[in-house]
């Protein structure tokens, strides 16, 4: 028999090869999936990591179909908390959990979080910064000047103050060594006498075992997370007059512009619901924790509002405050209704 014939010409086996492999080369190719680094620091049990990182990987591959995944670093492992400003806009890592006060050596303006007139409670953090909403929006602005693009911002509630001596007045600061975690929580310290000392959530619990620091003011879930009722004996619940923790997950710009319309949105809806979702979770156990830290044995002193403790509080910070209130730029403070 015979070989076919194509348009006259004889279709030898040499031909049928070379049709076979242009057709294959013509043939388009899978793109391979965006592999993006995710890091987290503190505690894998913290509700900010332990009730955001799964969900969001998991909906974000699953949304995009495979063409998004995740490498996770946890617990410290890429990079530490005082280190993600620099790790994220340098692409070191693509995500990482970061406390926006942090930020304050590039963004100095983001310290007005940790500012003890910082104006929302947990709950007016969960309804109100999202994106679109022009607190969200401003910082969010101001991170991108600076290579970074934020995917969510929570509030993991006021700061606790874990102790080896009793801590009800702001006296009883004066001359104390405490752990801060940045540059304005070292500088509000410091206008009430005690001695700063800055370190990060990792450094925290051999600090207070070893005497480097009387004290730590950190969040309460990391608190309890990392064992410090293990080496402290007090705590004082601060309920806000110390200000209070607004965290956050954060990716390279660049890397986020890389991404397509839709990839964008779903990264930034898959974060959204991952951060609501944790946020709902702290709101509602913050108690809860609190209870955990005196059952381990720790001595609660919580710092109720109008009290004459918290009077006391108030005209200690007064000049701080007005001080500090003068630094930030009136766009920001008009957003904050301030």
């Amino acid at each position: 028999m015979s070989e076919p014939k194509r348009g006259g010409t004889r279709m030898t086996p040499r031909l049928k090869r070379c049709i076979a492999a242009a057709a294959l080369a013509a043939a388009p190719l899978t793109a391979p999936a965006e592999t993006l680094s995710l890091a987290t620091w503190g505690t894998s049990s913290h509700p900010q990591v332990k009730l955001f990182t799964q969900p969001f990987m998991e909906t974000v591959e699953k949304k995009t179909n495979g063409a998004i995944k995740f490498k996770y670093f946890p617990d410290d492992q890429m990079v530490k908390q005082n280190f993600v400003p620099n790790a994220v806009p340098t692409g070191t890592v693509d995500i990482a959990l970061t406390t926006l006060d942090s930020w304050a050596g590039r963004i100095p303006d983001v310290s007005v979080t940790a500012m003890p007139f910082w104006p929302f409670s947990m709950e007016e953090t969960r309804a109100q910064l999202v994106p679109g909403n022009p607190v969200f929006d401003w910082f969010d602005q101001a991170f991108q000047k600076n290579g970074a693009k934020i995917l969510c911002i929570f509030d993991i509630g006021p700061g606790v103050v874990s102790t080896n001596f009793e801590l009800r007045l702001p006296e009883n600061l004066k001359g104390k060594k405490i752990r801060a975690t940045s540059k304005g929580q070292a500088e509000l310290l410091q206008s009430l006498g005690a001695a700063p000392v800055v370190l990060s959530v990792g450094e925290v619990y051999q600090a207070l075992q070893r005497g480097t620091v009387d004290g730590a003011i950190g969040g309460l879930q990391g608190m309890v997370g990392l064992k410090h009722y293990e080496v402290a004996k007090y705590l004082m619940a601060s309920n806000g007059v110390l200000g209070t923790y607004v965290h956050g997950y954060v990716m390279n710009l660049k890397r986020f512009n890389s991404l397509s319309k839709e990839q964008q949105q779903i990264v930034m809806a898959a974060a959204t619901e991952a951060r609501n979702a944790a946020q709902d979770f702290m709101i509602e156990s913050y108690q809860k924790f609190l209870g955990v830290a005196q059952e381990k044995g720790m001595k609660l002193f919580t710092l109720q509002k109008s009290s004459s403790e918290w009077e006391k509080w108030q005209a200690a910070l007064a000049s701080f405050n007005a001080e500090h209130k003068r630094s930030f730029s009136p766009e920001l403070l008009k957003a904050l209704g301030q």
